[in-house]
């Protein structure tokens, strides 16, 4: 799996935020013009992009504050540990689905994943690529059990 262009996932992001129906067009234009402001600087040897601080940033861009939108959002921006666990996996996204609770339409937004698989310095391999599609099920299996009834759930993996 080739590494990850944050502003690249950011761009892709910001796409599908103003799919959702719960956005204006014009604010996705200002997220692309920031994003291509973005792209350059980091060209020219500038800031960094982060992608688990720039998403919540970009939701709040598309959706307004907690509340504002029909759709709700949640992020889980995963830290980079030494073992998945069921468990650690459960309770992270019992968590954000508890913050989407009661709402007709959800966005579930994970990041991270693949850096915390594959930290900076590693190789892809068969053992990692079979890790990150275990989790990849726990993640779709935990938040297919946790949805409301009746609700639209999105997840959306980064």
């Amino acid at each position: 799996m080739a590494k990850s262009d944050p502003v690249e996932q950011l761009r892709t992001l910001n796409e599908l935020l103003a799919r959702t129906g719960a956005s204006a067009p014009e604010r996705a234009e200002h997220a692309r013009r920031a994003l291509d402001f973005f792209s350059k600087e980091q060209d020219s040897g500038g800031q960094q992009v982060s992608l688990g601080d720039c998403a919540d940033r970009l939701a709040r861009l598309h959706f307004g504050a907690d509340g504002e939108s029909a759709l709700a959002f949640a992020h889980w921006h995963v830290p980079t540990v030494e073992n998945f666990s069921p468990l650690w996996i459960r309770q992270a996204i019992v968590v954000e689905m508890k913050k989407l609770a009661g709402r007709r339409a959800a966005l579930l937004l994970v990041t991270g994943l693949r850096e915390a698989v594959c930290p900076d310095g590693s190789y892809w391999t068969q053992a990692r690529q079979a890790q990150y599609d275990r989790v990849r099920s726990w993640i779709d299996q935990l938040a297919c059990a946790w949805a409301t009834r009746g609700s639209r759930l999105q997840v959306v993996v980064l």
